[in-house]
């Protein structure tokens, strides 16, 4: 039994971590913030990007 869990903790250490969504700019309207995020993507600043939309702002966030 502490095999099989120190093999299991092995596996774990040994995974790549997931990379975290990065802030990177903070819009008043949406065109801007998809504007410049498709900008990102095609400038291969950043593979992906999603806008979200709280305290009414647009906030960009991106995985480089």
């Amino acid at each position: 039994m502490a095999g099989a869990l120190v093999g299991g903790l092995a596996v774990i250490a040994n995974a790549a971590p997931a990379q975290a969504d990065t802030l990177r700019n903070v819009y008043y309207s949406s065109s801007d913030c998809y504007r410049y995020g498709d900008y990102g993507v095609q400038n291969h600043l950043w593979t992906w990007y999603h806008c979200d939309y709280q305290y009414n702002m647009w906030f960009l966030y991106s995985v480089p």
